[in-house]
């Protein structure tokens, strides 16, 4: 996104949501960085300065969801602070966290509804 949306000027995103996004590839590592988080890095200057970003993580046991390590999704704080206008890192544990399940697990589907299609949910 961060290298083509400036050369699709018709296209206009305000809002981004994320969700187990492995910006550092399966690394567990809280200092080792992938070629593909450096190249990440390297382009985030291109991202909107308008842009809020909600990256989701979903985690079984507090480090992964069983396919992506949660130090990986939370690479994504080093690409989007500071250069976005918001940036948010929600972590949901509990039942149906695993990587495969997290498109249909019930707190994603409010976040969903919620921040990217500004819902009022009833509390």
């Amino acid at each position: 996104m961060e290298r083509y949306l400036k050369d699709s000027p018709k296209v206009h995103i305000d809002r981004l949501m994320t969700i187990a996004s492995p910006y550092n590839m399966e690394s567990t590592s809280t200092t080792a960085k992938t070629s593909m988080f450096k190249e990440l890095y390297q382009y985030r200057s291109g991202l909107p300065r308008s842009l809020t970003v909600y990256s989701i993580a979903g985690t079984e046991n507090y480090t992964s969801d069983g396919t992506v390590p949660y130090n990986s999704v939370n690479y994504g704080k080093y690409i989007f602070q500071d250069q976005v206008k918001h940036f948010t890192e929600i972590t949901v544990t509990g039942a149906n966290t695993a990587h495969s399940d997290l498109p249909q697990n019930n707190k994603i589907v409010s976040l969903i509804r919620q921040y990217l299609m500004a819902e009022k949910l009833a509390k």
